[in-house]
């Protein structure tokens, strides 16, 4: 072969299959901090809007009860910085009562740009990032199919526009018809069953629209993936596709503070899983809040990887520690929101505690190296 065809060969075989003339930079499963939140911390929900990435507050370790808002910052994906261009950042999202046992957690967006912030409080704020302004988008009853509040924790658009809300109170999903309003029980089945706190957790929709998954349970009655086709919403039709049997116990620093409370809290076997993302790839991610880890599942239902290790969680100078909202950066990495350690937070009236407001290092989004994009997510026209 002549000099000039090797050439051409080699040409062709670095544009048909790139991934034979390249490894990826960073390995797989490879944790970085993308950001860190100041107080009041625990990041939960995440969503990603062109290179902006949305970060809101969870108050996931119960201890934020007498702030009067909660925030969600914006950041610039390409530099890390908290992002400009808007009327505030971050936007502080008015609760509801004087005293309140949580905070938001996953977000939704619109084709405006729109975020829809669940409350678990009982409520789907809308938010306007442009101008901060927020309304009510939806109310979650209380009812006979939950076990002592509503507590709406992951929503997701689907193509026509109606938003389908988990419950992490009960074995739930509720769906918001476009518009908003009072949400209508969709789908209960005794199998998303928990405790309260670890129902219904991560939902989301596959690429194609037409099915839901869903992460339900505890780790000690097993995590659980289930899919549930959109138009068949019925026992019938619920699907397992994948089930987590192991039972994982972080290693507790013996640093004698709230870092101690905080992985005790987290190693509790009535919590559950955390958000669920499909990749462009097919694999879907999950965010195991209970162990401490993130898994992805291919598209047979097997696990194809799940870090970190307990040994290694527990040598990292910021530890996998809650791991609630997943979203992708574009350009190869899982953004994983890190609930982390708790603190004293305001007192009644909102007073701050003796010596100030404490912060955390571990309120941080990771970077987590994947080699994927985000699937196609349904952002619809909403009156």
């Amino acid at each position: 072969m002549s000099a000039r065809l090797i050439a051409i060969a080699i040409a062709v075989l670095v544009t048909a299959a790139p991934s034979m003339a390249q490894t990826p930079e960073r390995p797989i499963g490879d944790i970085e901090v993308f950001a860190t939140l100041p107080y009041p911390g625990h990041p939960g929900g995440l969503a990603v809007a062109g290179r902006t990435l949305y970060v809101d507050t969870s108050n996931a370790d119960f201890d934020r009860p007498f702030d009067a808002s909660d925030e969600i910052w914006a950041f610039n994906l390409d530099s890390g910085q908290p992002a400009g261009g808007l009327r505030s950042n971050p936007i502080e999202v008015a609760r509801e009562a004087s005293v309140q046992t949580m905070g938001l957690l996953g977000m939704a967006l619109d084709s405006q740009g729109r975020i829809y912030a669940a409350d678990m409080n009982g409520r789907i704020v809308r938010v306007d990032p442009r101008t901060g302004a927020q309304q009510v988008y939806a109310t979650i009853p209380t009812s006979t199919d939950t076990s002592f509040t509503d507590m709406p924790g992951f929503p997701v658009f689907g193509r026509d526009g109606n938003l389908y809300v988990g419950d992490w109170s009960a074995p739930v999903i509720w769906r918001v018809p476009p518009g908003g309003g009072q949400a209508q029980p969709w789908f209960a089945d005794p199998r998303l069953a928990g405790t309260y706190g670890a129902n219904v957790a991560g939902i989301a929709l596959d690429p194609s629209g037409e099915e839901l998954y869903i992460a339900a349970g505890t780790q000690e009655g097993q995590i659980a993936v289930y899919r549930l086709p959109l138009a068949h919403p019925d026992a019938a039709h619920l699907e397992e596709f994948h089930r987590y049997t192991d039972f994982v116990m972080t290693p507790c620093s013996a640093d004698p503070d709230l870092a101690l409370i905080g992985c005790a809290t987290m190693n509790a076997s009535a919590f559950g899983g955390g958000g669920i993302a499909f990749g462009a790839s097919g694999r879907l991610y999950v965010a195991l809040f209970a162990k401490n880890q993130l898994s992805i599942l291919d598209s047979d239902g097997t696990e194809a990887l799940r870090f970190p290790s307990p040994e290694e969680n527990a040598e990292r100078e910021i530890p996998v520690e809650g791991p609630f909202g997943l979203a992708f950066d574009g350009r190869g990495s899982l953004l994983a929101a890190n609930t982390g350690d708790p603190t004293f937070g305001k007192g009644p009236g909102g007073i701050d505690p003796p010596g100030g407001l404490v912060t955390s290092d571990t309120w941080v989004v990771f970077d987590v190296f994947v080699d994927d994009t985000a699937a196609p997510l349904f952002r619809p026209l909403i009156p």
